[in-house]
């Protein structure tokens, strides 16, 4: 009997995944700059592709990147330390993969471009819910 992988299975299995994972790692352990850098491009990244649709899973996907980057530009700063480095090295991950064209689906397909990356980000997102309500409770007060 054969089983069937889901869509997330598949895509954080994929070798596009991986590559971003093992570049996450590196970034996360030495580059801090570089990641402000990746930053910036997942923010200016999302921020066009808003102003270009207003579908609700856009919206979606602009409000989990705002707050992954917020939360690793508060690690960056030292105002937020309360997370693992493996959830800080998952959350680079998917915005490497993000900003990445040449993806599971290379995001200049129509509609579709977006599915894997935004299947990665709610991956993520529900992965470390906790986590993220602790940080938007901090961020709040």
């Amino acid at each position: 009997m054969e089983t069937q992988t889901s869509f997330i299975d598949r895509v954080i299995s994929s070798q596009y995944f991986k590559k971003a994972m093992e570049k996450a790692e590196s970034v996360f352990m030495n580059d801090k700059l570089g990641m402000l850098g990746l930053l910036q491009k997942s923010l200016i990244k999302v921020q066009e592709l808003a102003a270009t649709s207003n579908i609700s899973v856009v919206k979606l996907l602009n409000h989990y990147i705002v707050l992954f980057s917020e939360l690793i530009k508060a690690y960056i700063s030292g105002s937020y330390k309360k997370l693992p480095a493996v959830t800080l090295v998952k959350l680079v991950a998917v915005l490497i993969y993000f900003i990445s064209p040449f993806d599971f689906i290379p995001d200049v397909l129509p509609f579709v471009g977006f599915a894997d990356d935004l299947a990665v980000v709610m991956w993520v997102g529900k992965s470390i819910k906790n986590e993220l309500d602790e940080f938007e409770k901090h961020t709040n007060v």
